[in-house]
């Protein structure tokens, strides 16, 4: 018998990995090898995402309360907060092709399951909001 690890929301783009173990984003070589830690929030993450250009990476995380979204280069940085929606809803589903971030969110709404899809555009990865 194999032992089952603990990774989850895997996703892949080009030559890289990402996914969440211990309440925190990884990124590890396609090809195999070492995996290394992006974030050390120790705070629930998911949904990690990289950019088509494999520049950045975007992930949803509570580590400020209610979800909210996180961006941050692929060499390692310091994560910028990109949404304040303080709604529990909201995730990070990919990005387009343009590279711009798409979230979805039921801020604002009567009910929680009435979420809006947005684009976010993050431009030099400074998380520019706009609907």
């Amino acid at each position: 018998m194999t032992a089952s690890g603990y990774l989850r929301f895997p996703h892949i783009n080009g030559d890289l990995i990402s996914f969440t173990a211990d309440d925190d984003v990884w990124l590890a070589p396609a090809a195999g090898g070492r995996a290394w830690r992006l974030t050390a929030d120790r705070a629930i993450v998911a949904g990690p995402r990289i950019a088509p250009d494999g520049a950045l990476i975007a992930w949803t995380s509570w580590r400020d309360g209610p979800a909210e979204i996180y961006l941050a280069p692929v060499s390692g940085g310091q994560p910028t907060r990109v949404s304040y929606w303080s709604d529990r809803s909201t995730r990070v589903h990919g990005w387009t092709p343009a590279g711009d971030l798409l979230a979805t969110t039921a801020a604002g709404q009567p009910f929680g399951d009435n979420t809006w899809a947005y684009e976010i555009p993050v431009g030099d990865g400074a998380g520019r909001f706009s609907e």
